[in-house]
């Protein structure tokens, strides 16, 4: 069956090729199922005389077209000024996203329309062999629907040039994005080493300061007004917390987020899931908290519009920074090594805590002065300043941070085992790479370019977070499919109860999902920390669409999406063939007076002709063309004649076998010197089980073309032999009545054809006997012979006949003779010992 089904493939592959070589890239990339060949409009043919029709108009159709072209105008030439602001870009993206769906939804709409007016249209041209000529009223409706066919063409044809310029402006809008960013974090200023730019920025510090101090004081007065509603503003956040305290998950948290130092060999499961739940339940206590204080203080009116941004980027930087602690505390359980998710000493995960801690508050007071600084208008050496000094403090910790990590080995100077080497061999690597990122961190502010010292340490810290964040959700993610699949797992425990799947089938569900997990959230880690690089999820998620809906590779154009989804059909018509399958063979076919080989080869010819169905249902949701895969199968012929020459031969004989039926599944058969039941006819081979319980494969084309004993062949019933030798001292006709008594008697010995016993042979030592009888079931009553050969001997001995032992006569000629000269041999020695003793 593989062999089949990697056949049909190859075929469907180089058959597909042919056909989408030479099609033109269809313009809607959004488009689920590529056109029919039945969407170009049939050609009129020349003899043909069509009256004239007006051309149907479609006037919805266009005004959107118009107005899509006009929106694409008006973004086109904003994008040519030299100034745009991001929250125009992010505008224009927008507008142009809305265009470009609503023009693939509008081909969405008109393709079927279009096919069907093609298809009619092609109904009614006229036969090459038609002898009279088409009525009026055909030649009218033939007409109507090319003209229907080429307006509709027309409307697509444009709606898929709006699709391609909305491309291209989005293209272009990105482009457009990633050179401000590179603008923004290259742009030059003046050196912190520069003492001219410290004397600036302290001359403004003063007028920022009273900015600061009127806006701190605006807020003042408003909280003093106001003092009932600011206590309920702050109320409402203590009485969110007071909850959750008080609440029943407070004990599941408090339960799950308890580490003990005390237990040796946590669980894999309690180690991650307690890591999982340090972090979200405590991120989410104090971004839940912040969130509702702020939205209390937004809605009772006592948080000013100035003041807003300030208090929003103060909560920001407060999340944040706890997320970060709460992270790397949950990872690298400072205290606890048998909880740490990662291998590194205790001394340098205590130590590397304290390097958070303060990161974090870096962080978050870098988040607040910018948010300070844009409120007041800072001028921009103010702005200069803080961020180069903002950069500059977290180079430094980064550069504590990466000492303390790198001191991973005893103070003794001994050598770490082995496995924790390999272990950290990973996280090492990081480490000169990082001391590079901090000291260009330290460095471009001091050069002249804070911004590109601030945007080295946001990447730093996005990717440490993003890395143990990975750590962490992977282990995670991995244990809990691992626990939930496993055999006395909640998942796992029901697909073997309810969906009837196999201990292996749930493993193989298990490890696929899990690898899909992971790939997942590699993906999520790698979005996150381009993120900073100017690659927004809007830019992304469109070249993901663009690229699953259709690829262009020269003049080929492949659609993932409608491949995956024949995938997906062909998927379907296996498991569904496989259900029915399984239907007949453990359901249906029982209940029925079939024997066991035509239940067989029903059950075989249902799952190939499902198989072939699904393929055929597959391959017409692809849009290919059937003919095309003729064609190829016959080009391919000789070819497969030569190279496949064998697999076919199995192939066409497992055929044969099925159809005509020599051999079926239970028959008892022997093939050369082995003897077996056959459990399985398969395409290619058939499994034949031994009495030894050995599986012998055999190919389909030796049991056609070679000789093959067939015991049950067209009747179970069977003739079995028992030889029997007595002595020459025995009674013939006393032998044969005890035999035929003996298989008269016995059970399983069919009473006709009636058995009989015959003398075969005068044999060197013994008279040889042979017993004949019939039993009516080879495959269950071949014991019998053993059972009379055990009664024979029982007999035998009762009634006094000898089996005798092989043995052989000597008759020695001349024997007076060879007596004479044995005498006077042994009386001359005698008379030599005589002589020999006189003295």
């Amino acid at each position: 069956m593989k062999i089949i089904r990697a056949t049909i493939f190859f075929i469907v592959f180089l058959s597909w090729m042919p056909l989408h070589a030479g099609t033109p890239a269809p313009g809607n990339a959004g488009t689920a199922k590529p056109a029919s060949p039945a969407a170009a409009p049939p050609p009129a043919a020349p003899a043909e005389d069509l009256p004239s029709v007006p051309a149907p108009q479609f006037p919805e159709a266009q005004s959107k077209l118009d107005g899509w072209k006009q929106t694409l105008d008006q973004v086109e030439a904003v994008l040519r000024a030299h100034v745009i602001d991001d929250t125009v870009l992010n505008n224009l993206r927008s507008r142009t996203t809305a265009a470009q769906g609503e023009a693939r939804d509008l081909i969405s709409e008109i393709t079927p329309p279009l096919e069907a007016a093609t298809a009619r249209a092609a109904e009614l041209a006229p036969s090459p062999e038609a002898t009279a000529p088409p009525s009026d009223d055909v030649k009218l409706e033939r007409a109507k629907l090319l003209a229907e066919v080429a307006a509709r063409q027309g409307i697509i044809q444009q709606a898929k040039l709006i699709n391609v310029r909305a491309q291209q402006t989005i293209e272009a809008i990105s482009d457009r994005r990633r050179a401000m960013f590179n603008d923004s974090v290259l742009q030059r200023s003046a050196s912190l080493v520069n003492p001219t730019f410290w004397i600036t920025a302290a001359t403004a510090v003063p007028v920022a300061a009273g900015y600061l101090t009127d806006l701190l004081t605006k807020w003042g007065q408003v909280l003093a007004s106001q003092p009932l509603r600011a206590a309920s503003g702050f109320a409402i956040a203590a009485l969110v917390v007071l909850g959750f305290f008080l609440s029943p998950g407070r004990r599941w948290w408090s339960r799950w987020t308890k580490r003990d130092p005390e237990i040796a060999n946590p669980s894999p499961l309690r180690k991650t899931g307690s890591a999982a739940v340090i972090v979200l339940a405590d991120t989410a206590l104090t971004a839940v908290s912040l969130l509702v204080l702020y939205q209390a203080l937004m809605m009772l009116g006592v948080l000013p519009d100035d003041v807003s941004p300030i208090v929003r980027a103060l909560f920001i930087g407060i999340t944040f920074g706890f997320f970060f602690v709460r992270l790397t505390i949950a990872v690298l359980a400072p205290g606890r090594p048998t909880w740490r998710l990662i291998e590194m000493d205790n001394a340098a995960a205590d130590g590397l805590i304290s390097f958070a801690v303060l990161l974090a508050m870096v962080i978050a007071f870098g988040v607040v002065v910018d948010a300070i600084n844009l409120a007041i208008r800072a001028p921009i050496e103010l702005s200069i300043a803080s961020r180069g000094v903002v950069a500059i403090a977290k180079g430094l910790l980064f550069m504590g941070a990466l000492r303390v990590a790198a001191a991973t080995e005893a103070d003794d100077g001994t050598s770490p085992p082995p496995t924790a080497a390999v272990n950290k061999s990973a996280w090492r690597l990081l480490i000169p790479v990082g001391w590079v990122m901090a000291t260009a961190a330290i460095l471009g502010p001091l050069a002249g370019y804070p911004a590109l010292g601030r945007f080295i340490t946001i990447e730093m810290v996005v990717v440490i977070a993003a890395l143990m964040s990975f750590v962490l959700l992977s282990r995670f993610a991995a244990v809990l499919v691992n626990t939930t699949f496993a055999f006395h797992g909640a998942i796992g425990r029901f697909l073997r109860q309810t969906a009837g799947l196999g201990s292996s089938a749930v493993r193989q569900i298990a490890a696929v999902l899990g690898g899909l997990l992971q790939l997942s959230l590699i993906g999520l880690t790698a979005f996150v920390v381009l993120t900073t690089w100017g690659i927004r999820s809007d830019d992304l998620l469109t070249s993901m669409s663009s690229a699953f809906f259709s690829v262009q590779i020269g003049n080929i154009t492949i659609a993932p999406s409608v491949i995956l989804g024949a995938v997906a059909v062909f998927i379907i018509g296996v498991v569904a063939t496989r259900a029915l399958k399984r239907w007949l063979e453990e359901r249906f076919l029982p209940e029925t007076s079939l024997d066991v080989g035509v239940r067989s080869s029903i059950g075989s010819g249902a799952g190939s002709a499902g198989v072939i169905l699904a393929t055929l249902i597959a391959l017409s949701y692809v849009g290919l063309n059937l003919q095309n895969v003729a064609i190829v199968a016959g080009a391919l012929s000789v070819g497969i004649g030569f190279g496949l020459q064998s697999i076919i031969n199995n192939f066409v004989s497992g055929l044969i076998l099925l159809v005509e039926r020599p051999i079926k599944v239970g028959d008892r058969i022997e093939v050369g010197n082995r003897m077996g039941v056959v459990k399985r006819i398969n395409v290619r081979a058939t499994e034949i089980a031994t009495y030894d319980n050995v599986s012998v494969i055999v190919p389909n084309a030796d049991l056609i073309s070679g000789q093959v004993v067939n015991w049950m062949h067209g009747s179970y019933s069977a003739r079995l032999s028992v030889p029997v030798a007595t002595s020459y001292d025995a009674d013939p006709d006393k032998v044969i009545e005890i035999l035929l008594d003996i298989v008269a008697h016995h059970p399983r010995v069919l009473k006709s054809p009636e058995p009989f016993a015959i003398l075969g042979n005068f044999g060197a030592d013994a008279l040889e006997f042979t017993v004949f009888f019939h039993v009516a079931h080879i495959g269950i009553d071949a014991g019998a012979a053993n059972e009379v050969r055990l009664e024979i001997f029982k007999r035998f001995r009762k009634e006094g006949i000898e089996i005798p032992y092989p043995q052989r006569d000597l008759h020695v000629r001349d024997l007076d003779r060879i007596e004479a000269l044995v005498r006077d041999v042994a009386g001359r020695g005698l008379a030599g010992t005589e002589r020999s003793a006189a003295p």
